[in-house]
């Protein structure tokens, strides 16, 4: 939507399908995460793959087994 008091501005257009996404958005978490130094954001980063990296070696070791 154009905003009427400054038409000519490109960034005052709001595109409806973003808007829609952003519904959508926990913006709580992006704050959260936005809050923290960048050394706090890697180390999250961090465990959570070493998660991933754990389900994926279970996943493999469970299929294996499977007849």
């Amino acid at each position: 939507m154009l905003d009427p008091q400054q038409p000519d501005r490109p960034d005052s257009h709001v595109d409806p399908v973003i808007e829609v996404y952003q519904q959508n958005v926990d913006r709580t978490l992006l704050l959260e995460n936005l809050r923290l130094t960048p050394a706090e954001r890697f180390e999250r980063f961090v465990q959570r793959m070493k998660v991933i990296f754990e389900l994926q070696r279970a996943g493999k070791a469970a299929r294996s087994k499977s007849p």
